[in-house]
């Protein structure tokens, strides 16, 4: 049990070591490589695209909402006549 306790301390601190050692050292910088004009125009393109299929989305998305509402309408004067036939029923089986 001690011999066991005693490895994993001295592994933890191992480890511990091994992380500080590590964040000490300088990384390596990163070098890119240049992009060509061509990759700088697609890039351009494809950001106007996005706008525009945002836009269209926007637009949709505003439709949308538009014909939920004409159908929550539609679903309250469904739902009113329902209550008025209800109504209805219950007078007419009392006279």
């Amino acid at each position: 049990m001690r011999t066991v306790r005693a490895f994993m301390i001295g592994a933890a601190m191992l480890a511990c070591a091994v992380i500080g050692i590590a964040q000490t050292s300088e990384p390596t910088p990163l070098t890119l490589p240049a992009q060509p004009t061509r990759a700088a125009a697609n890039a351009a393109k494809e950001q106007e695209e996005l706008a525009a299929n945002i836009l269209d989305l926007e637009e949709l998305k505003a439709q949308n909402e538009e014909i939920l509402k004409q159908q929550q309408a539609a679903l309250d004067t469904l739902d009113q006549l329902e209550r008025d036939a209800e109504q209805i029923r219950i007078f007419s089986k009392r006279g």
